[in-house]
């Protein structure tokens, strides 16, 4: 029997609970952990600070859909790993053997490091955790009645820094709707060398895009800036030279100020030996592994993941849902891998993938791989990211509420007979005919786009020709529907079904006449 456990119960935490389960055996057991009872959709915490969502739209509690797939749940902090032993203990003392364990805690944000910058103490606010994303909104509420100047800003060795660009955006969009925008004067604060860096370090279309959106909607914004302190309405900052080096000090006035501060791994990592950095990322190798202790594996943002680029500010490193979900899915598969014998394999080469809100548009940036020289980097505008962004949130919510399909039809239908006999083990892949052309017809069909991908995507893992299965799945269908059938239903089906074939003969066709007897 193998356990798995899974820190953290997020955006990487969940996934890879879900994804371990359905590659575990039945006599194996998955456990996750977390300080929080719930999941939460973190991207969209930039819309609860400015009320276009609520609390309950993106969090909700996590242990009933856990349970759903017989995956032990414990709402308790994780307090320390002990890696030599392959155990954890949780914040009451209690400990737990693993034989892999899944670090998946995201990060802690450091408000220390700067003073003021936290959150609690009242200067500015932050939208890292859901918490301060909703007290963020009820201040600003209070700010639009006296409004003044907004500074959104990012400490030195912050990363993932789209969403202070995403929140600029936002705050200028709902000040324009309240008709509030010539009255608030919005300043843009950030430690890169150059607007659109993104820690990415390519000056291209990014730069150039996101400069032109700035200035169309007349935000201020300072590069290369570091932050020395925050102190109620006021951030104390200075502008540095190429090397890093300050070359002024400054005050920037504000009335309401959202600032994104740096990471690090959280307390519990922090005080596990030989598992991370000097920040308290979790190290890995190239297949997610720690190098001390390969049977812990690290995704997300609480993974050691060095910059990208030198700065003259530090930068940290990117990261988006879509690395994640990839660091998830290479996570699940080396682990079985592992436990078979068999070769592992990396998640690399990268790709920066993320989609930032511009309200009536959007910015979605691709970069692949993540780390230069890339072939790929470009940034697009449109209305169709803001779009996409409203849908993949639907979408990642509703895969992490879905309950797990039960069989919906019997294990004797011939829909579940046709899939057992192509991912049998014992005969290997079974490749379906394909039909000779003088023996088919054409049959043209509109299906949803989800259920086109779906379809597209059994058929790749079933290894089959698409036009074969959807013919073999169609064929199945109809005889488990039929089977339905009774009585008067089963006659009327006999009858059409024989006055169609009728139809079809080759002397009823239109346009066709038949002479019987000879040719």
């Amino acid at each position: 029997m193998t356990h798995v456990i899974i820190a953290g119960a997020g955006i990487a935490g969940v996934p890879a609970a879900y994804a371990m389960k359905n590659r575990l055996g039945a006599q194996d057991n998955v456990t996750v952990i977390s300080n929080k009872d719930y999941f939460h959709f973190v991207p969209s915490n930039p819309w609860v600070a400015m009320g276009w969502r609520d609390r309950e739209d993106i969090a909700f509690p996590i242990g009933p859909c856990l349970a759903d797939r017989g995956i032990e749940f414990i709402p308790k902090a994780l307090n320390k790993v002990d890696g030599a032993k392959s155990q954890v203990e949780l914040v009451d003392g209690s400990k737990l053997a693993y034989d892999y364990l899944i670090l998946a805690t995201g990060p802690e944000a450091a408000f220390d490091e700067i003073e003021g910058l936290d959150p609690a103490k009242g200067a500015v606010h932050s939208v890292v955790q859901i918490e301060d994303a909703v007290k963020a909104y009820m201040d600003y509420q209070q700010f639009v009645k006296k409004p003044g100047p907004i500074v959104i800003g990012a400490a030195q060795n912050s990363s993932i820094l789209g969403p202070v660009y995403e929140l600029a955006f936002l705050v200028d969009a709902d000040l324009r709707r309240r008709n509030l925008r010539d009255r608030v004067p919005i300043t843009l604060i950030t430690p890169e060398p150059y607007v659109g860096h993104l820690g990415l370090g390519a000056e291209s279309d990014t730069h150039l895009l996101l400069e032109e959106a700035l200035a169309e909607r007349n935000i201020g914004y300072r590069t290369n800036v570091k932050t020395r302190k925050i102190d109620s309405g006021v951030a104390y900052i200075a502008e540095c030279d190429e090397q890093g080096n300050e070359i002024r000090t400054s005050e920037v006035p504000f009335a309401y100020s959202v600032y994104w501060a740096a990471f690090r791994g959280i307390h519990a990592l922090r005080e596990s030996a030989d598992l991370t950095d000097k920040r308290g990322f979790v190290k890995t190798d190239e297949y997610l592994r720690n190098p001390t202790y390969p049977n812990i594996f690290a995704v997300g943002v609480c993974g050691a993941h060095p910059p990208i680029v030198k700065t003259p500010l530090s930068i940290g490193a990117p990261d988006s849902v879509y690395s994640i979900q990839n660091e998830v899915d290479a996570t699940v598969r080396n682990i079985i891998a592992a436990m078979n014998g068999t070769a592992l394999t990396s998640p690399k080469p990268l790709r920066a993938k993320w989609l930032t809100d511009m309200t009536k548009s959007g910015a979605a940036h691709l970069s692949e791989p993540q780390i230069p020289l890339r072939n790929i980097n470009w940034l697009k505008e449109g209305k169709w990211v803001h779009l996409a962004k409203v849908d993949f949130e639907n979408y990642f919510i509703n895969k992490i509420k879905l309950k797990p399909a039960g069989y919906g039809v019997s294990m004797d239908s011939h829909i579940a007979t046709l899939v057992r006999k192509l991912r049998s083990p014992q005969s290997g892949v079974a490749k379906l005919a394909i039909m000779p052309r003088a023996l088919t017809r054409i049959f043209d069909v509109w299906i949803q786009k989800d259920t086109d991908y779906d379809f597209r995507a059994l058929s790749k893992t079933l290894g089959q020709d698409d036009g074969a299965l959807a013919a073999a799945l169609l064929e199945s269908a109809l005889r488990d529907a039929m089977s339905l059938l009774q009585g008067a239903e089963l006659d009327d089906l006999q009858k059409i079904k024989h006055d169609l074939m009728v139809a079809d003969l080759p002397e009823n066709q239109p346009g066709v006449e038949f002479h019987g007897g000879g040719t």
